[in-house]
């Protein structure tokens, strides 16, 4: 937690080019401190580290599982490629790489805190260290987004800090593993109702889900943000939400049962997410609003009550980080070439960044889903936890919307090119992304290994059921082209629903809103 802050802190001071190198080394040997910590976990399981000795649940504590310490590994692995890409960009000064490091560490200690305020403390932080990366440029609507986020987020943590207090006053505890020790010892469940319903408002909000959304477009779409921080938010940053709704629904789990309720949140989430992007023709738009829809997809697949969807669930937060953050640092290299996001101005890609073309093709892939890529493992083990026909054709809408959305972002790849002249190229920019397109390939085509390693976790991918998806698959890019030609593509509705957006008193009323539905929804179940 602190070896990425103060290396940034380090870089920052020294401002001279030996700082990057210090950093390209420390990053790479970070990671594999992590894949070693990684390793130990598997081989002897969970690490318990209690801050000054003290007895464990009383202790400020760390605490690395096979969740915990797999966010970890991949953050640190992603964060090489990002500082690659990012190496001559104009924006990779002190003051980025301070807080683009800091925010590393920030997330490493919401992944392994056990403390709620810790956890607290590090969202609160890590709140003002996005807004600051997102306004880095100084631009009017950077700062109007940054804002936006910042004081959204600031009030959505104070839900869970009253949540806390609330938590702290019926146990004396802090700990997440000695309270849901403790919740077995209550009276009645209704005791922590208040406090898992102002908790679920923040961890919602910074998942993304149906209403609290409104934000995230601004922030990881705002025109001026740079790409790595794009990049950075919707691949992994946002997984943070995740991994909390995880950790405190497995607190609460002894008395509180909510899966049901969150399936469907998951479900409209992905669904408004898909229409929503649909709408746009702004490129970094369209990938803001399918990670709101990517993230409902794996909030179904944790809620499902499922052993085999819940793992496909968390393999698909490592396969989005990869597709996802592909498709914002090629998105950006599009932009410096092209001179607009504008979907339906880009042309030629193909003939004019052919490697950029694959790098966006692959991830394309790996997003819809298609044989052989990433996407088609995780979907296909979300699909397998359940034997409902309804839940089936509820995740065969998400795929077609999911495939519409990237039909019209492929149109990108072909036709003729209106720009002329020779092509900017960044050889550093251009390595990351490759690699990373690259790896939605192979982190299919070794899906099943990977999810053995990762969470010891065995699936047997049924030969016949994978054809039968791959053949489901090109039916869906055909309905896809279809609709793209005879709907999408002449705007009208859906172009309309694209642009509506909440303003700052809208989500602010519809946190409340959350809240109170989640509460009533409670004390009619229990």
């Amino acid at each position: 937690m602190l070896a990425p802050i103060l290396t940034g802190a380090i870089t920052y001071l020294l401002r001279n080019r030996a700082a990057k190198l210090f950093l390209y080394i420390f990053q790479v040997l970070y990671a594999g401190l992590a894949f070693y910590v990684f390793m130990t976990v598997k081989q002897t399981g969970p690490i318990v580290w209690n801050i000054g000795g003290y007895t464990d649940g009383l202790a400020l504590s760390l605490y690395a599982d096979s969740i915990s310490i797999f966010m970890v590994l991949m953050t640190a692995v992603f964060y090489i490629a990002f500082l690659v890409y990012a190496t001559r960009e104009q924006y990779f000064r002190p003051r980025f790489y301070f807080l683009f490091m800091v925010l590393q560490g920030l997330m490493m200690g919401l992944f392994l805190s056990s403390d709620l305020f810790n956890i607290f403390v590090f969202l609160e932080v890590s709140t003002v260290v996005v807004s600051i990366l997102i306004m880095i440029n100084k631009e009017k609507q950077a700062i109007y987004d940054g804002m936006i986020y910042f004081f959204v987020n600031v009030i959505g943590t104070a839900f869970l800090l009253f949540g806390i207090g609330m938590l702290y006053r019926t146990f004396g505890l802090l700990d997440i593993r000695a309270i849901n020790e403790a919740m077995s010892l209550l009276d009645s469940p209704r005791a922590v109702v208040l406090p898992y319903g102002m908790m679920m408002v923040t961890v919602s909000l910074k998942t993304a889900v149906t209403p609290l959304f409104s934000w995230l477009p601004k922030a990881h779409g705002t025109p001026s943000a740079p790409p790595v921080v794009s990049a950075v938010l919707s691949g992994l940053y946002i997984k943070s939400g995740v991994y909390m709704f995880i950790r405190f629904n497995e607190m609460f789990n002894p008395v509180i049962d909510m899966h049901v309720f969150f399936f469907w949140i998951g479900f409209l989430t992905s669904l408004i997410g898909f229409i929503m992007a649909l709408g746009q023709k702004d490129i970094k738009l369209i990938l803001a609003y399918h990670t709101v829809s990517q993230v409902g997809l794996i909030m179904m697949g944790i809620n499902m009550a499922s052993e085999i969807a819940f793992w496909g669930a968390v393999y698909h937060i490592f396969n989005h980080a990869i597709f996802k953050s592909t498709l914002f640092l090629t998105a950006g290299m599009i932009y410096e070439e092209y001179g607009t996001r504008n979907v339906y101005q880009i042309r030629g890609l193909f003939k004019r960044m052919p490697w950029v073309a694959v790098a966006t093709t692959f991830a394309i892939l790996g997003i819809t889903g298609a044989p052989f890529f990433n996407g088609s493992i995780s979907k296909y083990m979300i699909a397998h936890g359940t034997y409902d026909y309804t839940v089936t054709l509820l995740l065969n809408i998400i795929n077609l919307g999911t495939t519409m959305s990237f039909v019209k972002y492929a149109t990108m790849l072909f036709g003729k090119s209106p720009k002329k002249g020779a092509v900017k190229s960044d050889f550093y920019a251009l390595t990351a992304c490759v690699v990373m397109g690259v790896a939605s390939f192979f982190t299919g085509i070794f899906g099943e290994g990977l999810t053995q390693f990762f969470f010891n976790y065995e699936v047997h991918v049924n030969v016949d059921e994978y054809i039968q998806k791959g053949m489901v698959y090109v039916l869906m890019i055909v309905a896809g082209v279809a609709f793209y030609n005879g709907i999408i593509k002449h705007g009208g509705l859906i172009t309309r629903i694209g642009h509506l957006e909440l303003t700052f008193n809208g989500i602010i009323t519809s946190m409340a809103g959350y809240f109170i539905v989640l509460v009533v929804y409670l004390s009619l179940i229990l």
